[in-house]
């Protein structure tokens, strides 16, 4: 089909597949297409089309207006337009125009990319070779003089500081430009009788193209690989130009006029010498690898381009065998001008074929291209452009400038991608997308593979994955939908539900609630909505609350166990809770098997919990034995809903301790450790003892549980039921009822009499009788019933009644036992003496001699035990007094550089009138004139004076001359002075005025926090006195005096 400029950019063209007719030359295949067009098949074929055609647009179409263009090469980024007015132009995959710049005056012949796709050469008829940089400013000019028709930069230019690139035009010379480190070089690598038309620079490796053939060159060895000749009987050289294209660096196709050849590098064997041991390419100067031509073949037609797509060749095609029959004869003078005039006039459009390995056309489409009449077939080109791959442009990262922000910078090529190239327009050439090929099945009806080719697709996964994007989301549904209504019509209603799970939206949108709607009505009407009901939305959307309940409605009565999931996995606000519990109610009377009510209890309480009801959901947790519903009950504080719950809850607590099951025991301790009652006792005060000892009456053992439980936390809490829980001692675990006795007051001894004796309980009595006051029958009932000496006479000494341990002797005197264990274990309680004294002279008793040693043995043991507590006890009064001595013998030693703590001056320093200083046993020393008032201290200094003159009757006049004379009895005066005024200075009883004020400050801190009687107390009690009655109150001396 035509494409015209009307046409949108998505137009495909529309190629017909020729029929084949493949022949034999003498030296190769021929591949020939015999068919016309009125012999094509109407019938449709049903083999899926390979690729798809879209023409660029963008601003492509304004760049021709004005310019045509010359010549492509596409990267994996971005394509490299060469035009016929010296522009180089980048553009993207969609035609947009990114960068643009004038390097040459006429016709851009040529263009290459460097590997990193930072820097693109352009070659032209102006003779120069522009090298121009796409991320920086750097420009390369190189001027031949000669028109260039070729140039390819080495793949890793950007890399390398040689900057090499090699060029060849009509010259015939084939030159490497490189920098070296004392300049730039040109080299000749290769010399043509003829123009260079095709470079091609694959990583070590260079293939160009003149009149002798196609060479390749190893730029490592820096020698020549190989020639491959043109084929014989191919055109002239120069009217078609040679179409070159690298698979791999060793796999090389070539397209020249009408022929096709795939040329193959191989390595050459390295032969070993047997004489020499060394290998043969030690001498041989041959290179290591050398080409092979594997497939040749010649076609009908002219190679404008080829590459290689999977398996097949991938061929751009101009004309058929009449044209190649005529181009010799149109060089001939015989065909008049005009003739050769109207041919080029009329130009067949071009056409891309697909050729299999068989040398067999598989598809041949048409493209008329805008102007094709008047085209000739070095007019066109196709650039082949490789699938992304991000290992790549990871191993090439690109400078972050201005140019990073174009397209160009962040667009890459999804797919193997072909580019046409005519003057006026370009068309990418792509394999069919995921688009093209659902397309292709579901008008054939196979819905199944489609929606599967599209989720793989959708999954990263299969061929399809790269074109992904192509199929929105909601042709997917639209698919979907269309193949889910295709199974319900055949009754296939389970797969159709799952179908519908992977096509229909899931947005909370009005489009998206009303197609899910629409498709569970359509399940209700076939009676099917268990089938769709586990894949109903109901996060992401919510629909409406009719068609839930419509549901749940249905399987209440179909599938109670779907029922039940789909009631736990649902919101809550999805359906109304009340509606579907009291329905739930109704069906729970109509059950008939224990599974089914079960089911349906346990839905119950979690729908209660959603009304919030705990009431009545705690109600179903506890018949149910739900795990850990005691301990949401104390976490949630729902202690007021299982109030009326008492018995339930102990139920519960029988279960966990597995009491349910036949001829299990327990423990009384592990009972009352169970989760159950300890609730119930843990807070009487929102579940009160009376409202759960009236709901358990019934029960007996589990109020027995209760009571004791509730005794052991607080025994005041079960006061009104003290004697309902002798009872219950009595009746299940009479060993605990003496321990409750004891510790118990509040039950009534009169009926705790009564049912101790309906059961014969004798202990019991016995400390009833006793708490009675009825000493004397309780020890009757011992000595009677029990005869058991040891707690008669316990009985005795806990009731410590005289009387008693005379009714204990006098009954003993004539019992053998009584007596033994009277003097055994009497104690201090009994005198042995009375005991033996009533003895009856005839009675035998055993043992009594014995007995009677103990007791001898036991007195003097008392006697000696005295006698050794007294001697440790006057032993430690000596210590104790020794110490006390030494410590107020013990002088206190005084520093002369201390401050006394009234004038705050050295002690040295005597202020006037001060002769002497005090030091009190708490440490604190002290000017004498600073804390003595002044009557006091002249009193003590004359009573000191009268006192040293008068103490003696010796003449005053030899008492002075002595002192003078003899030191040691000035010594002895001095003391006897120190000493009297001591004696003086205590008479007037000073106290330490530091310690008085901080007793005074502790005494005022502490009687702020008494009440107003302890104050008056300790004021009466002369908490308040003097600092004599403080200073007496320690037991330490007051002070000593010291004389500096």
């Amino acid at each position: 089909m035509s494409l015209s400029d009307a046409d949108a950019e998505e137009s495909v063209f529309s190629g017909q597949n020729d029929q084949l007719v493949s022949g034999k030359d003498l030296e190769q295949p021929t591949l020939t297409n015999s068919g016309d067009e009125d012999e094509f098949s109407d019938e449709e074929d049903d083999e899926e089309p390979a690729l798809r055609y879209k023409r660029l647009g963008g601003n492509v179409h304004a760049l021709f207006e004005k310019d045509t263009a010359s010549t492509l090469t596409a990267s994996e980024r971005f394509l490299v337009l060469g035009t016929h007015w010296g522009n180089v132009i980048i553009i993207d995959f969609e035609g947009n125009e990114v960068k643009k710049w004038r390097a040459h005056s006429t016709t851009v012949n040529s263009v290459s990319v460097d590997i990193d796709n930072e820097y693109v050469a352009s070659a032209g008829d102006d003779g120069r070779v522009v090298v121009h940089g796409l991320y920086s400013d750097d420009v390369t000019i190189v001027n031949y003089s000669r028109p260039v028709k070729a140039v390819a930069l080495d793949p890793y230019y950007s890399r390398k500081a040689s900057r090499r690139f090699v060029s060849g035009g009509t010259a015939g010379q084939l030159i490497m430009y490189e920098k070296k480190w004392f300049g730039k070089s040109d080299s000749i690598l290769f010399t043509s009788a003829g123009p260079i038309q095709t470079i091609r620079w694959q990583e070590n490796l260079i293939v160009w193209a003149c009149d002798e053939g196609v060479q390749i060159y190893n730029t490592d060895q820096g020698t020549r690989i190989s020639q491959i000749a043109r084929p014989e009987g191919s055109p002239r050289p120069d009217l078609y130009t040679c179409r070159l294209h690298w698979k791999d660096s060793h796999t090389l196709l070539i397209g020249w006029a009408n022929f096709v050849q795939v040329v193959v590098l191989k390595e050459r064997a390295q032969q070993q010498s047997p004489a020499l041991g060394f290998t043969g390419a030690d001498n041989d100067s041959r290179p290591l690898l050398y080409a092979e031509v594997s497939v040749m073949y010649r076609t009908d037609f002219i190679v404008c381009g080829l590459a290689l797509y999977r398996d097949n060749f991938l061929v751009f095609t101009y004309g058929d065998h009449q044209m190649i029959d005529s181009i010799t004869a149109e060089n001939d003078t015989q065909i008049p001008r005009e003739e050769q005039q109207h041919r080029m006039r009329n130009a067949p459009p071009p056409e891309l074929r697909m050729i299999d390995r068989n040398i067999e056309e598989v598809s041949s489409d048409v493209l008329p291209l805008e102007g094709f009449q008047l085209l000739q077939p070095n007019d066109y080109g196709l650039a082949y452009c490789a699938a992304h791959s991000s290992s790549a442009s990871a191993k090439s990262p690109r400078p972050e400038n201005e140019f990073d922000d174009n397209s160009a910078g962040a667009q890459t090529n999804e797919a193997d991608t072909w580019f046409i190239l005519s003057p006026k327009q370009l068309v990418s050439v792509r394999p069919r997308g995921l688009a093209d090929h659902v397309q292709w099945l579901t008008e054939r009806g196979n819905y199944q593979q489609a929606l599967a080719d599209i989720e793989e697709a959708y999954r990263g996964d299969g061929q399809w994955a790269m074109y992904r994007n192509q199929i929105k989301a909601a042709e997917y549904q639209s698919i979907g939908q269309a193949y889910a209504q295709i199974l319900m019509d055949g009754g296939n209603t389970a797969e159709a539900a799952k179908v519908c799970t992977r096509v229909l939206p899931r947005t909370n949108t009005p489009e998206a609630i009303e197609a899910w709607e629409s498709w569970i009505f359509a399940f209700a009407e076939t009676s099917s909505l268990h089938e769709i009901s586990p894949y109903i939305p109901t996060a992401t959307m919510q629909l409406s609350s009719t068609v839930y309940e419509m549901v749940l409605a249905f399987l209440l009565t179909s599938d109670i166990s779907e029922f039940k999931c789909l009631v736990f996995s649902w919101p809550a606000s999805l359906f109304n809770a009340y509606s579907v519990v009291l329905a739930v109610e109704d069906q729970y009377e109509k059950a008939a098997s224990i599974e089914d009510k079960q089911s349906l209890k346990e839905i119950m309480a979690f729908l209660y919990d959603r009304l919030n009801q705990p009431s009545k959901s705690l109600r179903c947790h506890l018949e149910l034995f739900t795990d850990g519903i005691l301990s949401r009950v104390r976490r949630e504080n729902l202690f007021d809903a299982v109030r009326d719950k008492a018995e339930l809850v102990l139920c519960y607590d029988d279960h966990s301790l597995g009491l349910d099951r036949d001829g299990a025991e327990v423990l009384l301790q592990e009972r009352c450790e169970s989760d159950g009652v300890q609730l119930l006792t843990d807070n009487t005060d929102a579940i009160p003892c009376a409202s759960v000892v009236k709901q358990l009456v019934g029960v007996p053992e589990h109020l027995y549980v209760y009571l004791h439980t509730l005794l052991t936390k607080d025994a005041h809490l079960g006061a009104p039921f003290a004697d309902l829980q002798v009872e219950l001692y009595a009746e299940y675990n009479p060993e605990k009822l003496l321990n409750f006795l004891r510790i118990s007051t509040y039950y009534s001894f009169d009926k705790a009499l009564e049912i101790c004796e309906e059961r014969n309980l004798v202990l019991e009595m016995v400390f009833i009788l006793g708490r009675m006051g009825d000493n004397h029958r309780a020890l009757m009932l011992i000595i009677d019933q029990l005869r058991d000496v040891p707690r008669a006479i316990e009985f005795a000494k806990e009731q410590n009644d005289p009387e008693l341990w005379n009714d204990l002797v006098m009954y003993s005197r004539d019992k053998p036992e009584f007596i033994i264990g009277l003097l055994e274990l009497g104690g201090t309680h009994t005198n042995p003496t009375k005991v033996i004294q009533n003895i009856p002279p005839e009675l035998k008793i055993p043992g009594i001699r014995r007995a009677l040693t103990n007791v001898l043995h036991d007195y003097h043991l008392q006697v000696e035990l005295c006698t050794d507590c007294k001697h440790v006890l006057e032993g430690d009064c000596e210590l104790l007094s020794d110490g006390l001595r030494r410590l107020q013998h013990q002088g206190m030693e005084v520093e002369c550089d201390q401050m006394c703590l009234v004038c705050q001056l050295p002690l040295e320093n005597m202020p006037a009138g001060s002769s002497n200083v005090l030091a009190f046993w708490c440490g604190h020393i002290f000017h004498d004139k600073c804390i003595l008032h002044p009557d006091v201290q002249l009193k003590t200094q004359m009573d000191s004076l009268t006192s040293s003159t008068n103490s003696s009757s010796v003449d005053v006049v030899k008492r002075s001359q002595h002192i003078i004379h003899s030191p040691a009895d000035q010594r002895r005066l001095l003391m006897q002075a120190k000493l009297d005024r001591t004696m003086m200075i205590r008479q007037y009883s000073p106290a330490c005025p530091v310690c008085v004020e901080y007793d005074q400050k502790k005494m005022q801190q502490a009687r702020t926090g008494w009440s107003p009687a302890e104050r008056k107390d300790r004021e009466l009690t002369g908490s308040s006195g003097s600092a004599v009655d403080i200073l007496e109150q320690t037991d330490l001396p007051p002070m000593q005096t010291l004389q500096i």
